[in-house]
């Protein structure tokens, strides 16, 4: 599964700062080689800027003439760039000459408290979210007896200069605003010489939990999206846009009162002449790729206004009528693409109950040109309001007869033309006409049957009868795969048999079965795949008889093992590439067979590429795109490749979606445990590996990891007993 895009471009630019403190000096076009972002030139303006900083650090002095020299066609922007970034230095060598040298943060081994003792004012609950960059805690005001959320740069980390002049921006734009539906700033500080921002606490989920769900009813969507519109609106006489208006941004507080949160990307536009003083310096990832406006997503950074934010409102009515989004395609490069270039899908087509009235309000605020949709988001929440009261909206469907009447008027000779050679095509179509009609009658049954066979795994969910609802999925699935003029409706179905899948797995977990001696087999074996290196090649070849030995205990001809075969060949192909040998990963590939999942499919359409056999490789993509998607496994292999790479930041946030969707999924939690450890937040680690313990308490990995904790957090006792019980399961052949 491809990362968002800005974890890659943070990724990117992490092993660039790494490679020059090793003394090497990378190209950009070594850095882009193996990304999705070859050919962005936004994206290499970001590492032209971060190896300027980098260069300026060690004491160098890079020119405009220098870069322009090397990139010709970025020459207009670099000037931008050098004068952007000159301006920073000026500005933060005078907000900051008081100072007697860097930020620094002490590392301690117990954060809260030590972020407690930089904080006086506030008593730190429980840390309740974190990002790439930032953290949230949960906390009181001592004195004012007020919960708060507290968002502050991660303890120990020092912020770059972007970050800190965007988390000013946010302050700057949440300051202006006074909306019940926008998260309000309580207080702005500092915690020791790192800024904090003491936000309204909103703990009721987010807008992205409640669509893991269903679909909102079609009323129900318009009310949300009206209040959000006039929030929206609110902030946009105060000369601020939003730019990432998406679930995760709308927060819920305990009586159900929706909050816009996150104005991080937010643009500030001045009073003065509309001059916009922006958040993100060039080559940003302004926004979500999912939810990018057209305009994003094309980066005319000058069409970014109001208009986008009416888009983002519309991709959201989208998704909660829908339970996805307008555009979505495999990687982030296609995901823009389509946005840019394609129309979306009729929110009809996905669910027939949406009346339609709303369906072209929705529509209506996803034009590709910025004018054509709604003038301001007052302007949409008023015509949502006329749909609610059962009043004409303005936003009204022009049919097709009415465009075909104007443009008659607009041109009679052509009109008449094309009337004479219309009579003669459909005498001449005559003929054909009686089978397209019986092909017409055909695909009309097969959608009725698609369309009842959906209805009745949607009652099936409703009564949680799992394995019935499953089972009238996959069998639409079989339809729609089986008929090109059904392809329209692979999405819908996808995604309910996604959500059924889902289901099964929250179901399971609450009956808490036993694990299979094969579970536990697969499990062990796995995590000792997890953090070698290509030159271990004893513990590599220690891991790939622990997957031979899980692999006994299947049976390779019986259907139903087979996911669990191409798992175990995707971590066996795994080791062989960490080893350097590709051509034996594709190998242990072909052997499993042709593959029966996508992510089986791409992983093998990489190594095919990789060995320049590239027609397989395409053949391979085709066929992982008729395949339904299986969001949990996909994100659990993602995370697993990114603890391969010691990118345990950006590993977290993948074995937590797999636990939010599958409570069951053992490996996800230890995972997730795991990459707390090489994070260093012991604590959260150790509550972790217990969890996992209660889990599988014959899972010897667990106790190994959670005595370590324990050392770090300084009760040796229980870290003895831990190692003691670790050793004895390791004896035991477990």
């Amino acid at each position: 599964m491809v990362n968002a895009p800005g974890e890659q471009l943070d990724a990117i630019l992490d092993r660039q700062r790494h490679a020059w403190c090793e003394g090497n000096r990378p190209t950009i076009e070594q850095l882009l080689a193996d990304s999705d972002f070859r050919d962005h030139p936004e994206l290499q303006l970001d590492l032209i800027y971060n190896e300027i900083v980098l260069r300026e650090e060690l004491g160098e002095q890079p020119t405009e003439a220098e870069y322009a020299a090397r990139y010709p066609r970025l020459q207009s922007a670099l000037e931008r760039q050098f004068e952007v970034h000159r301006a920073v230095l000026d500005r933060r060598l005078t907000e900051t000459a008081h100072l007697n040298g860097p930020i620094t943060v002490p590392a301690f081994e117990s954060p809260l408290v030590q972020l407690e003792l930089l904080l006086p004012d506030y008593e730190l609950l429980e840390r309740i979210g974190h990002g790439g960059m930032g953290v949230v805690y949960k906390a009181r005001h001592r004195r004012l007896n007020r919960f708060a959320a507290l968002k502050m740069f991660q303890p120990g980390r020092i912020p770059t200069e972007r970050e800190l002049l965007r988390f000013q921006a946010e302050a700057e734009a949440i300051a202006r605003l006074q909306h019940r539906n926008i998260v309000q700033i309580f207080d702005v500080g500092q915690a020791g010489e790192l800024p904090f921002l003491a936000l309204e606490l909103v703990d009721g989920g987010t807008l992205a939990d409640r669509l893991r769900q269903l679909p909102f009813a079609p009323r129900a969507a318009a009310e949300l999206i009206q209040t959000l519109a006039e929030a929206v609106q609110h902030a946009h006489e105060r000369h601020i846009i939003h730019r990432d208006l998406k679930p995760t941004n709308v927060l819920f507080a305990d009586d159900g009162t929706p909050k816009l949160t996150d104005f991080g990307l937010a643009k500030l536009l001045e009073a003065e002449g509309d001059t916009p003083r922006d958040a993100t310096r060039t080559g940003d990832p302004i926004g979500t790729p999912r939810y990018m406006a057209p305009e994003q997503a094309a980066g005319q950074v000058d069409l970014i206004g109001p208009a986008t934010d009416v888009y983002g409102l519309g991709t959201l009515l989208y998704e909660t009528l829908t339970a996805q989004v307008p555009f979505v395609s495999s990687s982030v490069v296609e995901t823009l693409e389509r946005i840019r270039s394609e129309e979306p899908l009729s929110p009809r087509r996905l669910q027939a109950g949406i009346p339609r009235d709303l369906e072209t309000i929705c529509l209506h605020c996803l034009h590709k040109e910025p004018r054509r949709r709604y003038a301001s988001a007052r302007a949409l929440a008023d015509d949502l309001g006329r749909f609610l009261r059962g009043e004409p909206i303005v936003a009204r469907r022009v049919s097709t007869g009415e465009r075909i009447r104007k443009w008659c008027r607009r041109k009679p000779a052509q009109a008449a033309l094309i009337g004479i050679a219309t009579i003669a095509v459909f005498s001449a179509c005559a003929a054909a006409g009686f089978w397209q009609y019986r092909e017409r009658e055909r695909v009309a049954e097969l959608r009725v049957e698609v369309d009842d066979l959906v209805h009745r795994g949607q009652e099936a969910l409703a009564q949680d009868d799992i394995e019935t609802a499953q089972e009238r999925f996959r069998e639409a699935w079989r339809v729609v795969q089986g008929e090109d003029a059904l392809a329209a409706y692979r999405t819908g179905v996808a995604g309910w048999l996604d959500h059924s899948l889902r289901a099964a797995n929250r179901q399971a977990w609450k009956q808490r079965t036993p694990p299979r001696e094969y579970d536990e087999r697969r499990d062990d074996a796995i995590a000792m795949s997890l953090l070698l290196d290509g030159s271990d090649a004893a513990a590599i070849a220690g891991a790939r008889e622990a997957i031979a030995a899980a692999l006994a205990f299947t049976l390779p001809d019986d259907a139903a093992w087979r996911g669990e075969r191409e798992l175990l060949a995707l971590v066996d192909a795994a080791m062989l590439e960490r080893a350097g040998e590709v051509g034996a990963a594709l190998a242990r590939m072909d052997e499993a067979g042709e593959g029966t999942s996508r992510a089986f499919l791409r992983k093998k359409a990489e190594y095919l590429f990789r060995m320049d056999r590239r027609d397989d490789a395409k053949n391979a993509l085709a066929r992982a795109g008729t395949l339904p998607p299986d969001e949990t496994t996909e994100r659990f292999l993602a995370g697993i490749d990114k603890l391969r790479a010691r990118d345990f930041a950006a590993a977290e946030p993948e074995f937590e979606a797999v636990l939010d969707a599958a409570p069951e999924h053992f490996l996800a939690r230890y995972c997730a445990a795991l990459s707390a450890y090489h994070q260093n937040r012991f604590a959260e680690a150790k509550v972790g590996f217990t969890a996992c313990i209660a889990q599988r308490p014959r899972f010897a990995g667990s106790y190994r990891y959670r005595a370590e904790c324990r050392m770090k957090l300084g009760d040796a006792d229980g870290a003895h007993r831990d190692r003691t019980r670790a050793a004895e399961l390791r004896a035991a052949g477990r």
